[in-house]
């Protein structure tokens, strides 16, 4: 029987596995990083005004840290795709699982046992098959920083659902202030490009607003440690997409390395 609140972290999942190839057409005409940031802070902001009416919640700590955690990740991310392409920056993303069992045991008090520690072994075991022994150290530091800030986003969502946080103001909380980190970015940006826009309202409205509507939800039915396995499945979305839309094939070694993320999720859902 799979557990309740799997099949919308596979819907975000997916949702994310548009992240890498919207961002890799984005730069290929030009976009620029900080830009793209900007934008999705200002689109998904423009989401939660409209859709969450009060926002009293937000004006607080837990929510402005909430903020800094998240522009951190974008960034991270959103960088890593321009350094290390979409198939791979995607993979990289879920060293993420093996820093959440960690975090969930010392922090949250989740229950970590056999299953969930092999199902995050087996996800930092399909990343290394995948791209490990085949880039450069520097680019690995990236990939790695992209899964810890990850890491870091799902942890502390976590805890604010277990202060009592709602859904919508976890959302509202990465949205609204993520947004002015956003435009500090700004200072190192050069002309604005029209393709910056578009993929940034695109992962604003899609891969954020969207996509963390069905990702807490789902997380509130199971914990961190399973929502950061099932999410591990974005990579295999993303791999499929790139195979169909920016022809970026994986060998029969990556391909392994793509069914034991699989086989993780199948796992920790049981």
């Amino acid at each position: 029987m799979i557990k309740r609140g799997i099949l919308d972290l596979v819907i975000a999942s997916a949702l994310w596995g548009t992240i890498g190839i919207a961002t890799q057409i984005g730069y290929s005409y030009g976009a620029n990083n900080f830009q793209i940031i900007i934008f999705r802070g200002l689109s998904s902001t423009l989401l939660v005004l409209l859709f969450f009416r009060n926002l009293r919640k937000i004006l607080n700590k837990i929510s402005f840290i909430m903020g800094i955690v998240a522009i951190v990740f974008y960034e991270t991310y959103v960088y890593a795709i321009g350094v290390l392409g979409a198939s791979l920056s995607a993979v990289f993303l879920y060293t993420a699982p093996i820093f959440v069992i960690i975090a969930s045991k010392i922090w949250l008090k989740d229950v970590v046992n056999a299953r969930r520690i092999a199902s995050s072994l087996l996800v930092v075991l399909g990343v290394y098959l995948i791209y490990f022994s085949k880039i450069p150290i520097n680019d690995i530091g990236w990939g790695i920083a992209s899964g810890f800030t990850y890491a870091l986003l799902i942890i502390y969502s976590r805890y604010m659902q277990l202060k009592g946080f709602q859904d919508r103001e976890i959302l509202s909380s990465q949205a609204v202030w993520s947004t002015p980190f956003s435009f500090l970015f700004y200072l190192l940006s050069p002309s604005l490009a029209l393709s910056s826009v578009w993929t940034g309202i695109y992962l604003g409205v899609v891969a954020t607003f969207l996509a963390y509507i069905f990702f807490y939800r789902g997380m509130r039915f199971t914990d961190s440690i399973t929502a950061s396995v099932i999410s591990a499945l974005e990579p295999v979305f993303t791999i499929i997409f790139a195979a169909v839309l920016l022809r970026q094939f994986l060998t029969p070694l990556q391909l392994l390395g793509s069914a034991l993320i699989l086989l993780s999720a199948i796992l920790v859902s049981l």
